[in-house]
């Protein structure tokens, strides 16, 4: 036996609004509610991992090609360097190339690459015809393959480089090429990234320094710029990863500059600003309000139409009940002037259910009889009620229940009571097969 109910309800992100798409395609297509929310939610999954997929190859792209134009960037430098040290190719040297793209145009980017490649290759070029069996060693230690030379390939070239100095002790070669090379062995480079290039020009110096006074000086000031760099890509790899989780987030209509200012984030190219932070928050903030809203409106049509599933007469109810609160009241047939009134707070999130009956009947023991069997049929409807609900994405748990004839039933103004009746509260449907249930 049960009389008033106070009930807390949660509504489950996305699954409330399958539940109300589900109903109108069942609805609009007669079929099953069940075998169109399995279809629809299948769908909704592979949408979501296409989109998840796609995102994760433009963060794969977008690294990709920055690491190539590192890596050629790198080697255009050092032949650069190596070419400036050759007094054949004194003034001979083509100028640098334009910078990089500021758009994550595939083309635009293509293009820049290519660029990249032509002037190293013709730097190359220049060398070989310059410097002989000096350039065919460059060549040999500064491959141009498929990742970037190592650390020794680097220091190599510059130990060529300082051999061909002149007022260079080339003695002193092995001896400051290891200390540069004991420095950026703290270095952890990702596969096929290049050696940074301020602590490469730091190592170059540090090879080709006239003095060990002044190759330890420079190697001081390595060391303090490995660490400096070894806590930024700290730093940067947490921003990658908080990056991704907020792509995840991102609504799938989110401005494109935001998503593709996160997807460089994502990337490991750009850091993450205060102002890009607080864009995304902002869009975040606004997808969130907006899709509570859509949920708590979806709400609102799940519950009208689950009570009208279990075979009650209920009035229409506000798109608004689960933003603004309200008061709803539904029955069965030959429930004569008793009804079931449902009091929704938005803001505890909670919901009120009693019977209540329309007055002007005298309070009689046989009434209050038959408000006890009234209280009785609630009772043993209500599981009913919640778990269809539940199973639609509007959970219930009780928080307060009292027992039937522990208060009176409320007699209210009937004027107050919807008129429904079976034949009119149902809308039209296409079929009964359409009948949506858990």
């Amino acid at each position: 036996m049960s009389g008033p109910i106070t009930v807390g309800y949660l509504l489950a992100p996305g699954a409330i609004m399958l539940a109300q798409h589900a109903i109108e395609e069942a609805r609009a297509m007669e079929r099953e509610y069940g075998e169109v929310l399995v279809r629809l939610q299948a769908r909704e999954d592979e949408l979501a991992r296409a989109r998840e997929g796609q995102q994760a190859a433009r963060v794969e792209r977008i690294a990709a090609v920055r690491r190539e134009s590192d890596r050629q960037a790198a080697r255009i430098t050092r032949l650069r360097e190596i070419a400036g040290a050759l007094p054949a190719l004194e003034g001979k040297i083509p100028a640098a190339i334009a910078t990089a793209p500021a758009a994550d145009e595939d083309a635009a980017w293509g293009r820049h690459l290519a660029n990249l490649q032509s002037h190293a290759q013709e730097l190359e070029t220049l060398i070989a015809q310059a410097a002989g069996a000096f350039a065919e060693r460059v060549r040999e230690t500064l491959a141009a393959g498929a990742g970037a030379p190592t650390v020794d390939d680097v220091l190599s070239a510059y130990v060529l480089q300082r051999q061909m100095s002149a007022g260079l002790d080339p003695e002193q070669a092995g001896r400051f090429r290891e200390t540069a090379a004991r420095v950026l062995g703290r270095l952890d480079l990702a596969q096929g990234a290049a050696v940074p290039r301020e602590l490469e020009a730091l190592a170059r110096a540090i090879v080709l320094a006239p003095s060990e006074e002044r190759a330890e000086a420079l190697a001081s000031e390595l060391r303090l710029a490995v660490q400096r760099h070894r806590e930024n890509e700290r730093a940067q790899a947490a921003e990658s990863d908080e990056a991704r989780r907020l792509l995840a987030e991102m609504p799938a209509d989110a401005p494109a500059p935001l998503v593709r200012a996160l997807e460089r984030v994502a990337a490991g190219v750009e850091r993450m600003d205060r102002g890009l932070a607080r864009s995304v928050q902002d869009a975040l903030d606004e997808a969130a309000a907006d899709r509570a809203q859509r949920e708590q409106q979806a709400a609102a049509f799940v519950l009208e139409e689950s009570l009208r599933d279990l075979g009650y007469e209920v009035q229409e109810i506000e798109a608004t009940l689960f933003c603004d609160g309200g008061v709803v009241h539904f029955r069965r047939p030959g429930w004569e002037n008793y009804f079931v009134r449902m009091r929704v707070d938005p803001f505890e999130r909670t919901a009120n259910f009693n019977v209540v009956r329309a007055a002007g009947d005298e309070d009689t023991a046989e009434r209050r009889r038959l408000d006890a069997l009234a209280e009785d049929r609630w009772c043993a409807e209500f599981p009913r009620l919640m778990e269809t609900l539940a199973a639609r994405g509007l959970s219930m748990s009780v928080t307060r229940r009292l027992e039937a004839g522990e208060v009176p039933v409320q007699v209210v103004d009937g004027a107050s009571l919807p008129e429904v009746h079976a034949e009119e509260s149902r809308r039209p449907r296409a079929s009964p097969r359409a009948r949506p249930l858990p």
